[in-house]
């Protein structure tokens, strides 16, 4: 990173060696040329004067004649470097102007800027490499959970984007190559601080360079990069990248769970969504014909899903697919009543329209409904600015590309717990997931509820007080669940998964007894978390919780109580 101070004064060489000597030749003539005092008599002015008179008169100030008035030779002397200053100051003020407006320049002053803001980062952060609509939308998800950021975005609007935002801290963003390993370097991916890197730009080699260089400045730093095509995918894998967010596969994966179990993936659904929306519908798409406009690596996706749960596939798509046969594919953009009624539309039960433009996956939709209302309807919303539209119309299922990518990858920096709780949900029943929805519905209403996940480890002062200094009575899941303010009321959460011991419990039992270094992942109100958080940080509520009794605090009264309970004991004897 240049250094803006030498950086200036190399530009400005030419226009201060050319004041220097104006100044110079200034003061010299001053000094030959004699003068003459008050008495009349000859005087020679010294160097310290003819400094501080062109000083001033150069500049414009002007205050006179000093130390005597001057004689007519010593006037016109003056009226040159008058001239002359004039010349030097105009030829050092344009350069600097000229300097100032360079945008090389100012990319510099801004990277300045950008490397001292990162250094000046005192608390955990991740490095955002992309700000387009996914990058966006997880970086107002961290804001949100008050987790700090640094963006890097090549494009420069995108950059002003980000000074825009109405984020609650100062966020660092520059426009750089995310790929080039000394612009990490400067996002600070070598700060301590440093908790991660996402590589969410639309280019997918960026993406693999940005995991390459990851995994050799920092092995072991997590990095969530987003892939569009498998082989690229694999490469990150094989590079070090702790998660590879492929959005095609992902929404291919959701549709099969949907077709396959509904209830579970509702509850997927729910977990994997943001805290405060809307509870997402049970979508249950019904197996038989389908019709898919757009044959992209999402038509690719859904197709795949389709068929491993039974259902047969006609799609449609303006190139011939060297993949399919004679028979299921349709030639066409998908738009007009007669190209989806070739498609077998007519005996469809369910159409998806997963083109690359919006408005054409809406013109599909709405032309599929015509000629069949009953139809399953899934669209892909690409620009989050058209969301109006698609709530408008109403699908019975929308994959919208920047909530996938960034949902896939919060769930991989912000809690592998959830991520492994979504896996194990996998292998329950549909009437185990249903259950669950009820008691989240339950707590949280309509809303999507807030995760967390407590650990009781050696930074949870009174949960080591209670596990190993006073471990009687034994701290159970039952404890964390009471309100410490009053024991007698239940906290608005409900545990979903407790690691312990290397063994793995959903749903589990509030009498389970809870050992060091346990997680466990609820869900609920923010309230709850907070509370939690001070229970297994705080003597006095932890025993609260555990004994229902107020233990004195201060060792006076610890005396006290202590005193008392053995004259108690002493008395019973």
């Amino acid at each position: 990173m240049p250094n803006i101070f030498f950086l200036v004064l190399r530009r400005m060489r030419a226009p201060l060696i050319t004041l220097i000597l104006i100044y110079a030749i200034s003061v010299l003539g001053l000094v030959l040329i004699p003068g003459e005092d008050g008495n009349g008599q000859p005087y020679s002015m010294d160097f310290f004067h003819a400094f501080y008179f062109i000083s001033y008169t150069a500049t414009t100030i002007g205050f006179g004649e000093v130390p005597y008035p001057f004689t007519y030779l010593q006037r016109m002397w003056v009226v040159v470097c008058i001239y002359l200053s004039v010349i030097g100051w105009a030829y050092g003020l344009g350069t600097l102007f000229s300097i100032l407006q360079d945008k090389r320049f100012q990319q510099a002053v801004l990277l300045a800027r950008f490397s001292g803001a990162v250094r000046r980062l005192g608390e955990p952060f991740y490095i955002v490499c992309g700000y387009g609509q996914t990058g966006r939308r997880l970086c107002q998800v961290l804001e949100e959970r008050g987790i700090r950021f640094v963006v890097l975005e090549p494009r420069e609007e995108r950059v002003t984007d980000v000074m825009l935002a109405d984020y609650r801290f100062d966020v660092p963003a520059y426009s750089g190559d995310a790929g080039n390993p000394q612009m990490l370097q400067t996002a600070g991916i070598l700060n301590p601080n440093c908790k991660g890197v996402l590589a969410l730009t639309g280019d997918e080699e960026v993406n693999l360079a940005i995991a390459i260089a990851a995994y050799v400045l920092r092995p072991q730093l997590l990095s969530v990069c987003r892939a569009k095509s498998q082989a690229v995918a694999e490469n990150m894998a094989s590079f070090g990248a702790n998660h590879v967010v492929n959005m095609f596969e992902a929404v291919g994966r959701r549709f099969r769970m949907a077709l396959h179990a509904p209830q579970a993936s509702r509850l997927w659904s729910v977990l994997s969504a943001f805290a405060g929306d809307p509870l997402p519908p049970l979508s249950q798409p019904p197996r038989g014909h389908w019709v898919v406009v757009g044959y992209g690596r999402m038509g690719h996706a859904i197709r795949a899903a389709l068929l491993a749960e039974g259902s047969s596939v006609t799609v449609i798509d303006l190139s011939i697919p060297a993949d399919l046969q004679a028979g299921e594919y349709v030639v066409g953009l998908g738009v007009d009543a007669h190209t989806l009624t070739q498609a077998g539309l007519e005996q469809a039960v369910g159409v998806v329209a997963c083109t690359d433009h919006d408005a054409n996956n809406l013109s599909a939709v709405a032309t599929a409904r015509q000629i069949r209302p009953s139809l399953f309807v899934v669209a892909r919303q690409n620009a989050s600015s058209n969301r109006v539209l698609f709530e408008a119309f109403k699908p019975d299922a929308t994959a919208v590309r920047s909530e996938v990518v960034a949902q896939e990858c919060l769930r991989a920096m912000v809690s592998p717990t959830l991520a492994r709780f979504l896996e194990l949900i996998q292998t329950r029943s549909e009437v185990w997931a249903s259950a669950v929805l009820r008691e989240m519905e339950a707590l949280c209403g309509d809303r999507v509820p807030e995760s967390w996940v407590l650990t009781l480890n050696g930074q949870n002062q009174a949960a080591c007080y209670a596990l190993l200094l006073n471990p009687q009575p034994r701290l159970v899941l039952r404890h964390l669940l009471l309100d410490p303010q009053e024991p007698t009321l239940q906290l608005p959460c409900l545990p979903l998964l407790l690691i312990q011991g290397g063994e793995e419990i959903l749903l589990p039992p509030p009498e389970t007894p809870l050992m060091f270094d346990a997680r466990i992942l609820f869900i609920g109100r923010g309230e709850a978390h907070r509370a939690q958080e001070a229970v297994i940080n705080q003597y006095r509520l932890i025993d609260y919780v555990r004994t229902g009794k107020v233990q004195p605090q201060s060792w006076l009264f610890r005396w006290w109580a202590a005193r008392r309970s053995q004259t108690m004991a002493n008395g019973d004897d």
